[in-house]
C-alpha cells in the first residue's frame, strides 16, 4: 500500500512540476512575443502603454514563476531530509527498544543511551524541518496564485491593447 502511495506522490509531483515548467514557458514566450514588437513611446491611453503595462506584468509573472522553481526544488530537499531523518529515528527507537546493537562498519557498541539521544536528536530536527517545510510551502501557494494572476492580467492587458489599437482610442 504504501508503495503506491509513492507512486502516485511520484507521478503527482511529475505532473505538477511539468506544468509549473510548460507556464514559466508559456509566460517566456508570451513576454517575447510582446517585447519583440515594442517600441517606446510617450504614455497616454493608447495601445502602446497597455502594452508596456502587459510586458511588465508578464516579467513579475516570470520572475516569480522561477522563484516558484527554485522554492519546490527547496520542499523536495526539505522532504528527502525529513524521510532521511524518521529513517535514522526509526532506527535508533529500534536499537533502543531491543536493548543496544552494534555498529556494522565500525564494530563499535551501541548502548540505549546513545540511540535514545540519536533518536532526541532527530526528533528535534523533524520540528525544525517541518516548521520550515510549512513556512515553504505557504510561500509556493502564495508564488503560484501571484504568478497565475500576473499572467491572467498580463495576457488581459495584451488583449485590451489589441483592442485599443484597432478603434484607434
Amino acid at each position: 500500500m504504501a508503495e503506491r502511495s509513492l507512486e502516485a506522490w511520484k507521478s503527482w509531483k511529475d505532473a505538477q512540476l511539468k506544468y509549473d515548467y510548460y507556464i514559466v514557458g508559456l509566460v517566456a514566450a508570451l513576454f517575447a512575443y510582446v517585447g519583440s514588437g515594442y517600441t517606446p513611446e510617450k504614455l497616454a491611453f493608447s495601445q502602446n502603454t497597455f502594452e508596456l503595462l502587459s510586458i511588465i506584468l508578464l516579467v513579475i509573472s516570470l520572475i516569480v514563476g522561477i522563484k516558484r522553481l527554485e522554492i519546490d526544488l527547496s520542499l523536495q530537499t526539505i522532504t528527502l531530509k525529513q524521510c532521511e531523518a524518521k529513517e535514522i529515528m526509526n532506527a535508533a527507537n529500534k536499537i533502543a527498544a531491543f536493548g543496544g546493537s552494534r555498529n556494522l562498519d565500525t564494530g563499535s557498541v551501541i548502548s540505549i543511551e546513545d540511540a535514545l539521544e540519536r533518536a532526541e536528536q532527530m526528533q528535534s530536527s523533524l520540528s525544525v524541518l517541518d516548521q520550515l517545510f510549512g513556512a515553504e510551502s505557504e510561500m509556493a501557494v502564495r508564488l503560484f496564485q501571484i504568478r497565475n494572476w500576473m499572467l491572467t492580467l498580463g495576457f488581459i492587458s495584451l488583449a485590451i491593447s489589441k483592442v485599443v489599437g484597432v478603434y484607434n482610442v
